[in-house]
């Protein structure tokens, strides 16, 4: 699944490092430094498995505008049961995103989300193989902004004052 930040604006991370290499025409193969929004993500959606029985999070990457997660629902347990998720990804959503407007005073997600069910463990690989790929090629991502200038962030304006 896919969660886009309102508007597309960079608050999850640095890019400036990534507009340096765009100009220098060489891919970004970093990990972004991550802003206070992102370290708030990657803190937030750890806490997922640990709230929700059944749900892990098998793979995540934060980039600046965006963040990808492959999220299992029903997950075996060390005795080889299966756990069942309690509940469904809408909800574990909704609550991750309150629980980061709460934290951070204001919300920086955008209303919806993107997701799609995983049919079988070849398209789960590809998935994951993409989620652990996409920060490498943010700067060719559709959702990478294409013109610094218009587009530069700061995560203080995002934040009340």
């Amino acid at each position: 699944m896919t969660l886009i930040t309102g508007e597309g604006a960079c608050v999850c991370g640095d890019w400036r490092s990534v507009w340096a290499a765009i100009s220098r025409r060489e891919p970004y193969d970093e990990k972004p430094i991550l802003s206070e929004c992102g370290l708030a993500a990657e803190h937030f959606i750890g806490e997922i498995e640990h709230h929700y029985a059944g749900i892990k999070v098998e793979k995540l990457a934060i980039l600046p505008n965006h963040v990808h997660m492959l999220i299992r629902f029903g997950v075996y347990a060390p005795s080889g049961r299966l756990i069942a998720a309690q509940t469904n990804l809408p909800t574990v959503i909704q609550q991750m995103k309150q629980a980061m407007t709460k934290h951070l005073g204001a919300s920086v997600w955008a209303r919806t989300y993107i997701d799609r069910i995983v049919r079988n463990s070849e398209e789960a690989e590809a998935l994951a193989s993409y989620i652990r790929n996409n920060p490498r090629g943010w700067t060719r991502d559709s959702l990478c902004p294409k013109i610094a200038e218009n587009r530069e962030y700061e995560w203080s304006k995002i934040l009340k004052e």
